[in-house]
């Protein structure tokens, strides 16, 4: 894969992950019934809508430290786990499980990808390349 290509591939999973987020928020925020069905109070709906729209932000900005978007991935992982958690539990029909949990996955690899770009990219931008040993 060249450079371009995985800047690319960087960039789409990236949104991926941003837009699906923003998404699950709007959803959330505008079907409160459903999520009364999946057995969340409403003040824990209110409170995940924040959660997403503001972990969507602090993925957009560019000075948001690694360790910062590392624990937002983790927040939109347990967020979706628990997401499929409710689906199970309260009876839904296959094919929104199915649903869930292929965006869970789509999810974990987009996450799992863009981490390692954002690691493997800014892991110590501010230490020398180590001298080599030479004996």
């Amino acid at each position: 894969m060249t450079i371009m290509q995985k800047k690319i591939t960087y960039r789409i999973a990236k949104s991926y992950i941003i837009l699906f987020m923003l998404f699950s928020a709007w959803f959330s925020y505008t079907h409160a019934a459903d999520l009364r069905k999946l057995g969340f109070p409403d003040y824990f709906r209110i409170e995940l809508v924040i959660a997403k729209i503001i972990g969507a932000i602090a993925l957009l900005l560019p000075l948001t430290p690694i360790r910062v978007k590392d624990w937002v991935y983790t927040g939109f992982l347990i967020s979706m786990v628990s997401a499929l958690i409710a689906h199970i539990c309260s009876h839904d029909p296959l094919s929104r499980i199915a649903f869930v949990s292929v965006d869970l996955v789509l999810i974990f690899l987009s996450m799992r990808y863009v981490s390692r770009v954002d690691i493997s990219t800014n892991l110590h931008p501010w230490r020398p390349p180590r001298p080599s040993a030479r004996t």
